[in-house]
């Protein structure tokens, strides 16, 4: 199909590292190119003349809106489309845009969706919105705005009708942490916007445009001073959806969580259609602990989809993020295969999100389902992330877990290092005595004081019960300053001092892997002994879970004894539901009940008010032989009483 009856018209500056992709992506589709350039020193007129485009020297004034309406002027076109540099038509259909151009003679523009990445590495972080970049030639026709310049309020005084919306797309990269780093964006804004202001105080536009700015460096007390304004006039423009969301958000952000509940159910009146809304409003609720109520709303968003395109929207807002949110809110509603039911829904739709595979990884093991791991959460004949390595390799390792290490030797995302250390650590972890260590031994010898092996070397000499090998390793570890040595101290009994949580949960962590129990169960001791508010990761509570049985039944023991000498301590809520799991699992009638009359000091707390249930009708069961279970499984509610919402 031959070039249509439109005019590209740009306005550029030093865009060399674009330029020649934006205008790649619409060459089939224009008959001209016009670039006005504002003074660049790089190649980029180059690039413009390899594609035909006129090129027009341009002073800058400070104003969008005047640049791009003199690139107009010269258009001869019938129809106009306006790309920036950093923007690219995203595989448009030549009938499509034929047909668009051709419909309708009271048709005067488009909205075009432009979706705009702003991730630091890759282009799955995006928000969307439209703006009116294809239009007719007619002198009336004009950009307005120093800043935020738009022509869609010059169309719609000229038509007097809305503006529709095009089945085509813009991808724009300059959201990008590195463009906005490179072209100092945000000040640049600034000193546009608030000197446009200076002139005209009261422009709904440009106070929008001043708020956005600072919403988008994440200054929210800062960006209410100004969007909080535009929503009390509310303006009838496009952009007021956007502001009842960044305003609620913003509120939510301050800690107004109330005033931002109000404005979102504001903005779901008059804009029903927006998923982001919807989505905000369950996470509201969810900061007010209604989880019932906040599942529903997400399960609205859903339902919903995809924003319509006239709202600005975020990526995964009624699709893959709002089911990962669904999913955390039925494990906090002790939902938990409902759970994995939403994580899997977001994962077909987006299967590398990382937030919902943490989670499908971590209430999979807490719940034992952990048969679907391999074939939905773990693909088999796809490439596996290093985030996901990250998060699946010390998994695998505190559970024990042989058919996910398998797995994972096989993976290319390997280095040879990693490879053998994973293959002893398979054969070697679950035997009795020393073999790991001399295993270990054997091969560090292939990379000489490296902090990884002495790390592991370390711990598999505490599994062999080999003090003096620690020791010796402790000494290696001392010269390379490694955490570890405070660690090696407190365990040896030369500092009765216990090591923060910074270093004391990677140190269990290592333990656990080698499965040195005694110590393990030292620092577990410390950590709740010393640390009232903080929590284990959930794959290092599934470690201590899969130790054997007569490891248990001690730990729940010693559990018990810990408290005849000290009447006074009151143990964490997480650390009494850890024991209550350690109880179920290793039946352990005595640390049930204890564990059920530490849950009494907890009444107020729903999640300890079903625990102690639980509790109760475990150990009757055990104790009485009756044939009754409660149907909660303790770490699974461990873990809903701990996440954060």
């Amino acid at each position: 199909m031959p070039p249509q009856d439109i005019t590209l018209c740009m306005i550029v500056k030093n865009e060399e590292k674009h330029l020649d992709r934006c205008l790649r992506s619409v060459r089939e589709w224009v008959s001209e190119i016009i670039i006005g350039d504002t003074g660049s020193t790089d190649q980029t007129q180059s690039i413009a003349m390899k594609y035909g485009a006129r090129i027009i020297e341009l002073e800058w004034n400070n104003d969008f809106a005047e640049a791009r309406n003199r690139v107009l002027d010269m258009a001869s076109c019938s129809w106009i489309l306006v790309l920036d540099a950093d923007e690219e038509a995203d595989n448009w259909d030549a009938d499509v845009l034929s047909g668009m151009l051709t419909s309708d003679d009271r048709i005067a523009g488009f909205y075009i969706p432009l979706i705009s990445y702003y991730d630091t590495i890759s282009e799955e972080a995006y928000i969307t919105d439209s703006v009116c970049r294809l239009f007719r030639n007619h002198p009336s026709l004009r950009f307005r705005g120093a800043i935020h310049e738009n022509a869609a309020d010059s169309v719609l005084e000229l038509t007097q009708r809305p503006i529709p919306y095009a089945p085509l797309q813009i991808k724009h990269y300059g959201y990008l942490q590195s463009e906005i780093d490179q072209k100092n964006k945000h000040f640049r804004n600034l000193e546009l916007i608030l000197a446009s202001l200076q002139k005209d105080p009261l422009n709904v536009q440009l106070l929008y445009a001043l708020g956005t700015e600072y919403f988008q460096e994440g200054q929210y007390g800062e960006s209410l001073k100004h969007l909080i304004p535009v929503y009390e006039q509310n303006p009838e423009s496009g952009f007021i959806s956007d502001v009842y969301l960044k305003t609620a958000y913003a509120l939510y952000m301050t800690g107004h969580s109330e005033l931002a509940e109000v404005i979102t159910e504001q903005g779901i009146t008059n804009h029903p259609g927006f998923t982001d809304l919807l989505e905000l409003k369950g996470i509201l609720l969810t900061q007010k602990e209604a989880y019932g109520e906040a599942y529903d709303w997400m399960l609205k968003a859903s339902v919903q989809g995809k924003a319509k395109p006239m709202y600005s929207s975020t990526a995964g807002s009624g699709t893959y993020r709002t089911s990962w949110l669904s999913g955390r809110l039925s494990e906090k509603l002790l939902h938990p295969e409902r759970a994995l039911f939403h994580y899997q829904h977001a994962l077909l739709l987006h299967r590398d999100y990382l937030p919902a595979w943490a989670d499908a990884l971590h209430c999979s093991l807490l719940s034992g389902n952990t048969l679907p791991m391999l074939d939905w959460i773990i693909p088999r004949n796809t490439s596996i992330l290093q985030e996901q390595l990250d998060l699946l390799i010390p998994a695998a390792l505190n559970a024990g877990r042989e058919d996910w290490l398998e797995f994972i030797v096989q993976t290319r995302a390997l280095s040879e290092q990693r490879q053998l250390w994973i293959t002893l650590m398979l054969r070697y972890a679950s035997e009795p005595g020393c073999r790991l260590y001399t295993e270990l031994l054997d091969s560090s010898s292939c990379w000489p004081e490296d902090p990884f092996w002495l790390s592991y070397l370390w711990s598999a000499a505490w599994k062999a019960q080999d003090s003096d090998a620690a020791g010796h390793v402790d000494e290696q570890l001392q010269l390379i300053h490694s955490p570890l040595t405070l660690i090696h101290a407190y365990l040896s009994g030369r500092n009765h001092e216990p090591p923060s949580e910074k270093e004391l949960v990677p140190a269990l962590q290592l333990l656990l892997q080698c499965r040195a129990y005694p110590q393990v169960h030292q620092l577990l001791t410390a950590f709740y002994e010393y640390s009232s508010s903080l929590s284990l990761p959930a794959s290092v509570i599934a470690g201590l879970l899969s130790a054997p049985v007569h490891v248990l039944h001690a730990w729940c023991l010693q559990w018990g004894q810990s408290f005849s000498g000290d009447k006074q301590r009151i143990p964490a809520l997480e650390e009494i539901l850890l024991y209550a799991s350690i109880a179920q699992r290793c039946s352990s009638s005595a640390c049930l009940d204890a564990a059920a009359i530490h849950l009494g000091s907890y009444s107020h707390n729903t999640y300890a008010l079903v625990a102690r249930a639980a509790c109760l009708t475990e150990k009757s069961t055990l104790r009485y032989s009756i044939p009754v279970k409660s149907g909660i499984r303790l770490p699974l509610l461990l873990r809903a009483a701990t996440m954060r919402p």
